[in-house]
């Protein structure tokens, strides 16, 4: 045999080796692509991906709404006759309906009578199975057509003091995951049972599951009341419902991201036209008008027109009432007898309040505290707001940053010092900010609708206040956010409902941010870095050059 017939034969084999090789492959794929189990597999995976995108995207819309951050689209239903991926917003003349908050999820612009900004989700979204997701919404953050009309207020007191009940989520054994729940999003998968969707148009039990847990039934498929119920359950042959769902924490803490970062541009604007920051409001009921407070350097948004604060005394019950914004220090010197001074034991002062053993009849309080006697009474204390009590006779003495003017009664009031005789009724007012010290006129009027300046934490260092340009590096000092100990100002926000609380800790929950009473020209310049939002600290902190 020649060599050439001989390679030939060879070659010949080759070929037909490669081609059984090659089909061995080709049958290893259509077993893997056609094999239930690993269909299934990419499905579920795709579905997943879904899921989290339209979640995101959900999130993203609602904190973009130019008129009110945080407001949530209608669903698309099919009430018009169709699903055409458009919100179908009811009627201004339609009593409400629970019905109206669930169907698909909005892809396209809003229609009337939808009310601005009318704009959709912006991506097609669909499961594994390609379907289109389904969506249901909390009243507590959709627009109210009925009249009054209305947009809701959203802010972080929402979270625990809601207008209706949330949304609750149940696990697949019944038992409740989140009984705060914004929104849920549905994949409905492939229709099973009695569901029809032939024509298009099917209503939502045609396309999301109902089913027994137990002895009770559990429908996705409801929405009969504001804190209807919703079930992440693993799909089998009754039930082939995918969910995810946005809590009403999820939200807020995306929404305040946006919050701090309008307070930051617009206290930037300010000290562009001013060459300085303004001084900060008070915190509390009392001080908590948002209006600047001469001397103050950490407290909330000055959005308000700044007024005189008036400081009172009064005979009935020995209290004077002054906030720790407004005063940097509050004493009582009592006519008899001693206080225990610091260090002396289980007697001595608490919280923020000091006694010298040079004199030790004169208790000194610069934020919530006491100081006792020797026989263990306590016989002067603040607390954190400035209502500050004595049970004994004496004078009450307070001091400032910034000046005092307007006493009244048994109160005698001489720059930056204040007097009043206890059990006695009186007067005096720290002296109001300049008229400039006011950033509502920059803020957007979403921002002051939604009461965002009672949540928002604002500090400045000394040195940037007052017609000072921010100049020093190291006094008087500086503001350290991390590891950083050259801040100017900064806003903070955390997922706290303050309640007109006084106390820095009801507004950040660090304890790093929030260990230290600040009072008037006093400040706390150490805060922590914004970090991973955990149960127990949801604290952002935003730095303003």
């Amino acid at each position: 045999m020649s060599v050439s017939k001989s390679y030939t034969k060879q070659k010949g084999a080759i070929v037909i080796l490669a081609a059984f090789i090659l089909g061995l492959a080709a049958t290893a794929y259509l077993l893997k692509v056609f094999n239930p189990e690993s269909l299934r597999v990419e499905q579920n995976r795709k579905t997943s991906l879904a899921l989290n995108e339209a979640k995101q995207a959900l999130i993203a819309l609602a904190v973009s709404n130019t008129i009110n951050p945080g407001q949530f689209p209608f669903p698309d239903r099919n009430n018009d006759g169709n699903y055409d991926g458009r919100s179908d917003c009811p009627s201004p003349v339609s009593a409400f309906s629970y019905a109206f908050l669930i169907g698909r999820l909005p892809i396209y612009g809003q229609t009337n009578p939808c009310v601005s900004p009318q704009t959709g989700l912006g991506v097609n979204v669909q499961d594994g199975q390609g379907n289109q997701l389904w969506y249901a919404v909390s009243r507590n953050l959709v627009h109210k057509y009925d009249a009054p009309t209305s947009n809701p207020a959203i802010n972080p007191s929402i979270i625990l003091t809601p207008t209706y009940p949330w949304l609750k989520v149940f696990d697949g054994s019944g038992v409740l995951i989140s009984d705060r729940v914004a929104a849920v999003i549905i994949s409905p998968g492939n229709s099973i049972g009695a569901q029809d969707r032939a024509a298009g148009v099917a209503d939502a039990n045609h396309y999301l599951d109902t089913f027994l847990i137990g002895a009770t039934v559990f429908s996705n498929s409801d929405y009969n009341s504001a804190d209807e119920d919703f079930v992440v359950i693993q799909s089998n042959a009754d039930v082939n419902d995918r969910l995810t769902y946005i809590t009403a924490d999820e939200l807020i803490y995306a929404l305040e991201k946006r919050v701090l970062q309008e307070a930051k541009n617009k206290l930037t604007a300010f000290y562009a036209a001013n060459s300085y920051y303004p001084f900060a409001a008070g915190f509390g009921s009392v001080a908590n008008q948002n209006q600047c407070i001469q001397g103050n350097l950490r407290g909330l948004l000055p959005v308000n027109a700044p007024n005189n604060h008036v400081c009172t005394c009064a005979a009935a019950d020995k209290t004077c009432h002054c906030s720790f914004s407004i005063v940097s220090s509050a004493s009582f010197t009592r006519n008899d007898d001693s206080f225990v001074p610091d260090g002396a034991g289980v007697n001595s002062p608490t919280g923020a309040c000091s006694v010298s053993l040079a004199d030790t009849k004169t208790c000194s309080c610069k934020g919530a505290g006491g100081c006792k006697s020797l026989t263990g009474t306590t016989d002067y204390q603040c607390d954190a707001c400035g209502a500050c009590v004595a049970t004994v006779d004496g004078i009450n003495k307070f001091t400032t940053t910034g000046a005092f003017a307007g006493d009244a009664g048994a109160c005698i009031s001489s720059a930056n010092q204040a007097s009043c005789v206890s059990g006695s009724d009186g007067s005096f007012a720290l002296i109001a900010c300049n008229g400039s010290q006011l950033m509502g006129g920059l803020l957007p009027a979403w921002f002051t609708s939604n009461q965002w300046e009672k949540y928002i934490v604002y500090a400045v260092s000394g040195d940037c206040v007052s017609s000072s340009t921010c100049l020093s590096n190291t006094s008087p000092p500086k503001i350290t956010v991390g590891i950083n100990p050259k801040i100017n100002a900064l806003v903070a926000g955390s997922l706290a409902n303050p309640n007109a609380s006084c106390s820095i800790a009801s507004y950040l929950n660090s304890g790093e941010s929030s260990n230290i009473n600040v009072s008037n020209g006093i400040q706390d310049s150490l805060y922590q870095m914004t970090q991973p939002r955990t149960l127990t600290n949801g604290d952002q902190i935003v730095v303003i050059p």
